[in-house]
């Protein structure tokens, strides 16, 4: 599999502590309580189906590693009152990039999954060398202003729009980051950010972060369509992401044909410009935009039969229950793009194939970034095909 992300990385690497790490079965309970929220031991003993004594044997060492704390008892019914286990938020924290043809967004995600810091701004220079000194500017002052402990940082995730070659984590992205194509990208940001950094295409890990803070939390299945300077997503599946053979999974522009218009926001962007409304990049656009601007309703006309081709290959071949659309576009635009899908789906015998719902991103900020931050915990703590007994 290509690329670094929180089901492949090699479990030796995290093994720097007790602290910034956990065992498989540990992972279970942090798993639960990062899904779940607060629960007692009786609550845990009953979802996993452990005898009570086991619990106690798990949760004993997470509470001496600082990983999580119990509150007050609460009183339910007869017997002794219970108290509600529940997330250290400070024990632990990442750090998410998103890194697209003009701009970066970064993130700090703590343990409990809270956001505590979200910064978007123009690259001044997309060459990766310039690009990563302001990106490690960014970093330091986002560490420094919310008052952390660098000593707690597990890690890096980066999310970079482009697809993976099939040799480790080299990506293809487009032309206008040309400098970071088909290089080292895990050996090369991990150098110059001083940290183990997991490197993934941005849709994927935006997939991830719909997966872990957003409509994955009810739905195990699902697409996610990423609209930025191209089309691209991810899927999820039994609430893990599936990536593929090569990393690829949800590349979803490749399904249309070569001759047929791209969904995306730089063809939103050349739609505004054959009207006379002029915006240097996708940035300036979403920043002022008018969603009722003629040249978003002809961008709407020619670009839904292409969404409705997108949308229909995927009903037919991964049969999800929802499909997502996020990544950079205004949930007011996605809606609109709702209003007009039609699914390939005629009826057999008074039947239509099941379809899945398809709905808005809940994930408030830059998804791919949020997402990114959630491989190095992820990988840490939550995933149970890392780490050892």
């Amino acid at each position: 599999m290509n690329g670094i992300s929180a089901g492949d990385f090699p479990p030796q690497f995290l093994r720097d502590d007790g602290r910034r790490t956990a065992t498989v079965n540990e992972r279970v309970l942090l798993d639960l309580l990062s899904r779940h929220g607060p629960a007692s031991r009786a609550d845990l003993a009953r979802v996993t189906g452990l005898a009570p004594h086991s619990i106690t044997r798990l949760v004993e060492p997470l509470l001496s590693r600082g990983l999580i704390a119990e509150g007050a008892p609460v009183a339910q019914g007869r017997g002794k009152p219970s108290t509600a286990l529940h997330l250290v938020g400070s024990a632990a924290f990442s750090i998410g990039l998103s890194i697209m043809t003009d701009a970066v967004s970064l993130v700090l995600l703590d343990l409990a999954g809270t956001v505590a810091a979200m910064h978007t701004e123009r690259l001044k220079d997309t060459a990766i060398l310039p690009a990563c000194r302001q990106i490690g500017g960014l970093i330091d002052t986002a560490v420094a202003e919310a008052g952390w402990d660098r000593a707690a940082l597990v890690g890096i995730g980066v999310g970079v729009t482009g697809y993976f070659i099939g040799d480790g984590a080299r990506l293809n992205p487009p032309r206008l980051l040309d400098s970071w194509a088909l290089m080292p990208l895990d050996t090369i940001l991990a150098e110059a950010f001083g940290a183990k950094v997991w490197v993934d295409n941005d849709g994927n890990v935006a997939a991830v972060g719909e997966a872990t803070l957003g409509h994955g939390r009810s739905m195990g299945d699902f697409a996610y369509l990423y609209f930025s300077a191209g089309l691209g997503g991810g899927v999820v599946a039994a609430g893990r992401p599936l990536r593929g053979c090569h990393g690829n999974a949800g590349e979803f522009a490749s399904i249309l044909p070569l001759d047929w218009p791209q969904p995306n926001l730089e063809t939103l962007r050349s739609s505004f410009v054959n009207t006379g409304s002029t915006f240097e990049d996708i940035q300036a656009m979403l920043d002022g935009f008018d969603l009722h601007h003629p040249a978003v309703d002809r961008w709407l006309d020619t670009m839904t039969p292409s969404l409705n081709l997108v949308a229909s290959a995927i009903s037919a071949t991964l049969d999800p229950g929802m499909i997502v659309l996020g990544g950079r576009i205004p949930p007011a635009l996605a809606q609109r793009i709702i209003e007009r899908i039609a699914f390939t789906n005629p009826e057999r015998r008074g039947f239509h194939r099941p379809a899945p719902r398809i709905v808005v991103s809940t994930i408030h900020g830059d998804a791919t970034a949020i997402g990114a931050a959630t491989l190095p915990l992820r990988a840490a703590f939550f995933d149970r095909d890392v780490g050892g007994e």
